[in-house]
């Protein structure tokens, strides 16, 4: 009986052992890695350079997934969003929406984006930073969005989707991230519509730059064929203030997500083209489709 028991514990022990060297082998203890910060709660770090599994991750000095900001030499687009355009531990950055917009247009396309992140979380940052010289900004984000605040709940370092190091053994990092798997949202207890909606917009009034809202519907949205309340509340909204908006329920389908929110290669590509329609060639007499927004009454 006892022999049986070393026997079995052996076999343990021998399996995770494979198992953690084949997690390695596969990159997946190589993590993107976040920080938390006072003022939009998080970001990715900057100066990554990673490869978890078949993704490939990089960030910039900012921390931004982009390539390298250097000086302006040509028009210059600011695309805001969550997880969808960020693309996560999923999308490898060839692949991103924003860089494929960016190699067919030939326009400096700066990736403002993290997971979860909301309009406050996108207007704090530019409080911080600035607008990066940017000639036109286009908010990509989802209903969802209607009501997400900053609440400054420590995620870094807490939750499997925010690492703050790498782990130390592979196989524990991918056991969490499993009982983790509930929602990539946090939860909303605050119902309030976010201010960072209409103050994104004021900032864009205030410089005289073009504004745009792509809404990108969830996967629940696409089966009712419009979206929800929270996604009315910000068409309403978004109307009320003379802010263009692209609906594209029509142009996305299931084969093309992930999950309820996230997109597959498929998606990212069917996102990158909307973008190359909004974002416009980078000729100098080049402008978006609609005039600048109104000054504020």
């Amino acid at each position: 009986m006892r022999r049986a028991w070393v026997l079995l514990t052996i076999g343990l022990l021998a399996g995770l052992v494979s198992a953690e060297l084949v997690l390695r082998g596969l990159g997946r203890r190589e993590h993107p890695l976040f920080e938390a910060d006072p003022r939009y709660e998080y970001l990715m770090r900057p100066d990554q350079d990673v490869r978890y599994g078949r993704v490939h991750y990089v960030t910039n000095t900012l921390g931004l997934r982009s390539p390298p900001i250097g000086p302006k030499r040509g028009r210059r687009v600011l695309i805001i969003g969550d997880s969808v355009i960020n693309g996560g531990q999923q999308t490898t950055q060839d692949s991103l929406a924003t860089e494929r917009a960016a190699r067919r247009t030939g326009v400096e396309v700066i990736n403002l984006s993290a997971g979860s992140w909301g309009t406050e979380n996108a207007m704090a940052w530019i409080r911080a930073h600035g607008l990066l010289q940017a000639d036109a900004v286009v908010i990509v984000l989802s209903s969802h969005d209607a009501y997400d605040r900053m609440t400054f709940e420590p995620v870094v370092g807490h939750h499997p989707s925010y690492p703050a190091e790498r782990p130390r053994f592979a196989l524990s990092a991918e056991l969490h991230r499993w009982t983790h798997r509930l929602n990539d949202r946090r939860p909303l207890r605050d119902r309030r519509f976010a201010d960072g909606w209409r103050s994104l917009r004021d900032t864009a009034v205030v410089r005289g730059l073009p504004f745009t809202v792509v809404l990108h519907p969830e996967l629940g949205e696409l089966a009712m064929g419009r979206y929800d309340g929270r996604g009315a509340r910000i068409l309403d909204s978004l109307s009320a203030w003379n802010v263009p908006v692209v609906t594209t329920i029509d142009r996305m389908d299931s084969t093309m997500y992930t999950d309820r929110i996230h997109l597959n290669d498929r998606g990212q590509a069917a996102l990158a083209v909307i973008l190359e329609e909004v974002v416009g060639p980078a000729t100098p007499e080049n402008t978006f489709d609609h005039d600048p927004l109104p000054a504020t009454r």
